[in-house]
């Protein structure tokens, strides 16, 4: 019997080849989860963002209502940012910021308290008057004699910020502006 030799090569992956496929493929998954964690980073900022967002503009709603139907300004301080508006059904309305527990309250001479504000970094209002001057109807600081009657305009600024995860350093901030009108 006579055994003929093959003619048929065998093909097959060398090392080297074998090293750089792995060194490839180890890149692009490296490249892969670096992107998958980046997008649900900034998918909870995102999401952090939104519902400090909401949460402001509710306390900006009910603040702006408050003050527009306002019969007047009875309260101010500085330092601490407190305001104190006697409203339409004459019950006295203040709200006060307390830098400490980073809140604004909302409180009422009728007993209730609401939390307005959470995570709250900086509060201020500003008071000014509406009087009118060769026709142009600008707004002018405060008179310091019997503001309380002069006060017309109430500026309103607050920055809050929430940290997602103290590990993440993931933080987002909203700041909401707005000057406001006593229109009675």
């Amino acid at each position: 019997m006579c055994i003929k030799p093959t003619s048929q090569k065998r093909s097959a992956w060398t090392l080297v080849e074998m090293m750089v496929a792995f060194g490839v493929f180890s890149i692009s998954a490296l490249a892969l989860a670096s992107l998958f964690l980046f997008s649900i980073r900034s998918f909870a900022a995102l999401a952090n963002y939104a519902a400090l967002d909401q949460q402001n503009r509710v306390a900006m709603d009910k603040i702006t209502r408050e003050i527009r139907e306002a019969r007047e300004v009875t309260g101010y301080s500085a330092n601490p940012p407190t305001l104190t508006l006697l409203n339409t059904n004459n019950v006295s309305v203040t709200y006060r910021f307390s830098p400490a527990t980073r809140t604004m309250v909302r409180t009422s001479s009728d007993g209730s308290s609401e939390v307005l504000l959470t995570n709250c970094n900086l509060l201020s209002f500003n008071i000014y008057q509406r009087t009118p001057s060769n026709g142009n109807y600008g707004i002018f600081p405060v008179a310091s004699n019997n503001w309380q009657q002069t006060a017309k305009v109430i500026q309103l600024t607050w920055k809050t910020s929430r940290t997602i995860n103290p590990t993440m350093r993931i933080n987002s901030e909203n700041i909401q502006t707005a000057r406001v009108v006593i229109r009675n």
